[in-house]
């Protein structure tokens, strides 16, 4: 099993600075490129006060720059500007990180999409045609394409050295293929996942008593089975003290509440003992074990991806909490045949 850090979560609103905030994530790229994770990831949210992203690949450009081996994953809102747009940032920081670029499109929630004026069935055409437009710019050849909302090319000078009325996404990505997987947090991108016969995200909101559900339709709709890799996030907290899930709660409570004021999750986000037995990853390093060994016994996963910066956190915790799962987590599942000591590296 691989294993991702991300995506960042908004700090309470005025808790921090912005620069702050974004100095949180590239220290924690840092710290997770040289201690055994796989991934990082840069998740975007538009008009939010509580300092999400709402430039992604500004920031995992950033990311790329602080770091050698890990990938970088981008979780950018599709549907409310040009697909071109997405296509040519996604292949410009493939080219930037040397090929590290995974690209994961979400939805946009209630706010975000009322804000460009799009009603619910018109921001599910346009997500769909965005991820038509990716499947077609995203490979060497030139390509067209004619669809309700948008047009590609509009319209070429005549010099164009190319094809007439086709156009060729520049540069290409550094990548054969560069990873395409579709963000299964609301059940249109879960359906077209399975039509299209993409790779599937399940995120945070869905519940662990939800997850194998969502995977069995999943898997029973696309059309050749489902494709690899099967990824999920999962808020997780590291830590020896004696009570960890108090050391969060104040955190947790914050960001479902954002959940449930999106629209998308509904629960009483101050009961946090309820959160930590359905969606939560929180406990010394063995019952972490225990929890990610349970989940992956029923969901069969291949990429997990750990929220661990939650809003309000300072870096130190972080950091610790890193410290703790890259240094005793990590190894149980990736050499669980050794020697403890040896897995440790002590």
């Amino acid at each position: 099993m691989r294993f991702g850090l991300g995506p960042f979560a908004g700090e309470q609103a005025g808790s921090i600075s912005w620069m702050e905030a974004y100095e949180i994530m590239g220290e924690a790229a840092r710290q997770a490129d040289s201690t055994g994770f796989d991934s990082v990831w840069v998740a975007e949210r538009q008009f939010s006060a509580d300092g999400y992203c709402p430039q992604p690949f500004i920031a995992a450009a950033d990311i790329a720059a602080k770091t050698e081996a890990v990938k970088i994953g981008v979780l950018p809102i599709a549907g409310l500007t040009h697909p071109l747009y997405l296509a040519e940032d996604a292949v410009t920081l493939d080219n930037i990180s040397g090929g590290r670029a995974i690209v994961v499109p979400i939805n946009a929630v209630s706010h975000e999409r009322m804000a460009y004026g799009l009603s619910e069935d018109q921001y599910q055409e346009r997500y769909r045609e965005t991820i038509e437009v990716l499947l077609k710019a995203w490979t060497p050849q030139a390509f067209r394409h004619d669809g309700k909302h948008w047009t590609i090319p509009a319209g070429l000078p005549e010099h164009e050295p190319i094809p007439s009325g086709t156009l060729m996404l520049q540069p290409q990505s550094a990548q054969f293929e560069l990873p395409l997987i579709i963000g299964g947090f609301w059940a249109y991108g879960r359906s077209l996942a399975a039509e299209m016969g993409l790779p599937m995200m399940l995120g945070a909101i869905s519940d662990n008593a939800s997850l194998n559900t969502l995977w069995t339709e999943y898997n029973a709709a696309a059309p050749f089975g489902a494709r690899r890799p099967k990824m999920l996030i999962r808020d997780v907290y590291v830590s020896t003290g004696d009570d960890p899930l108090s050391e969060i709660s104040d955190m947790i409570s914050y960001q479902f509440q954002r959940y449930a004021d999106w629209g998308s999750w509904q629960g009483d986000a101050n009961d946090v003992k309820a959160l930590s037995k359905s969606s939560l990853i929180v406990g010394n390093p063995e019952q972490v074990i225990e929890q990610i060994t349970a989940l992956d016994s029923v969901n069969k996963l291949d990429h997990f991806i750990c929220r661990m910066h939650f809003p309000g956190m300072p870096l130190h915790q972080l950091l610790s909490s890193m410290t703790l799962f890259s240094r005793e987590v990590i190894p149980e599942f990736r050499m669980p045949d050794l020697p403890k000591q040896i897995r440790m590296g002590v």
